[in-house]
Order: structure tokens, then sequence, then C-alpha cells
């Protein structure tokens, strides 16, 4: 099994503006996509929502997986309903669906579209070691992403150490569509982990 692990760092990532604030594109896939042209396989962001307000951006054929970082945040899609997501709370829904937010927070994104497929996860670690379900998929090649927000972490790839910083995101590449990690803290940390399949 071939197991390739990137670290990407703040440096690494690209800054946007977006009508309600500010996205800031962690890894796309294709890497070289264009984002607005809609021609990734997988996108995975961090957004900043700074109006009370904001009407999200209508995505066709993108399915997306969302979470708050720091606050609530409130979602509707008809005006009649609405999901309040606590931090780390994740919700999946249709990106060409009409969609309203309301509050102030920071959001993370996962996006799939052209037959990709997979979830975002949130993981609470305290101290433990968490090992991350093996999970297999007849796709050619599955991706590992762990993102750390608060706190450094330290994932056991087959006993190579690689730790994570906050805002920090290690990919995980396996070509074997199975993959067992084990995560570590020595404090309290708030995990997520978007696995996805290409």
């Amino acid at each position: 099994m071939e197991i390739k692990t990137r670290l990407i760092k703040e440096d690494d990532y690209i800054t946007t503006e977006w009508s309600g604030g500010k996205t800031t594109q962690l890894f796309i896939y294709p890497e070289g996509s264009n984002y607005k042209e809609l021609n990734f396989k997988f996108r995975l962001s961090s957004a900043t929502v700074e109006l009370e307000k904001s009407e999200f951006t209508k995505l066709e054929g993108v399915n997306r997986f969302i979470t708050p970082l720091d606050n609530e945040l409130k979602l509707t899609h008809n005006h009649k309903e609405y999901i309040n997501l606590k931090p780390f709370e994740v919700y999946e829904f249709d990106g060409a669906i009409d969609t309203t937010s309301y509050g102030l927070a920071r959001d993370f994104n996962l996006m799939l579209r052209n037959g990709a497929k997979g979830q975002l996860e949130s993981i609470y670690i305290d101290k433990e070691h968490l090992v991350v379900e093996e999970i297999s998929f007849d796709f050619k090649e599955s991706f590992c992403f762990i993102y750390t927000w608060d706190n450094e972490v330290y994932v056991d790839i087959n006993g190579d150490i690689n730790p994570i910083s906050p805002f920090q995101t290690l990919l995980v590449r396996s070509n074997n569509n199975t993959l067992n990690l084990k995560l570590r803290s020595e404090n309290p940390a708030n995990v997520l982990i978007a696995n996805v399949y290409v």
C-alpha cells in the first residue's frame, strides 16, 4: 500500500472575497482547478461569515458539508425551517438550493462534484489515541484531510508521527482506500477529518 503525506500550512492557502466575507481555499482537486469555473472534483475551504445575514453562493452539481468553527450558525433553505449548527456540528446539503445563513462565524466546508464521494467528520480528542476506521471503497484513490482548530495533534501512520499545528491540514493519500490512523493530543483538541474518494 502506497501512502503519501503532505502538510498544508497557512502560507499554502488561497484567500479570496465572497459576498458575505472571505473564503480560504485549503485544497482543490485536481490541483490547478478553478473554483469559479466549477471544474473541480472536490474542494476544502474555510470561510468567514461577516454579515449577520448572508446568501450562500449557489453551486450547481455540488454536494456540500459545512460546520461552524467558533460560533453558532443558523441556516435555512426556505425561510420556514431552520438548522441551528453549534461549533463542529456537521451539516450536509445540496449546493444548488437557496441557502441563507444567520450569525457571524468562521466555517469549514467540503464540496464534492463530478463523481467524487466523501464525508466530513468532527472529532474531539482528549489526550487519547483515536483510531479512524478503516474504509474500503471501489475508487482509484482516497484522500484523508486532518484539520486541527485549537491544539497541536499528532497523527500516527504506521509508526510515522506527523504533528499538525492549529489551522494546518495534513493530507494523507492512499491508492489502497484503506487507511488506519491514530490521533493523539496533549491537550483537548477539536479535529475535522474529511475523507474523499475519486
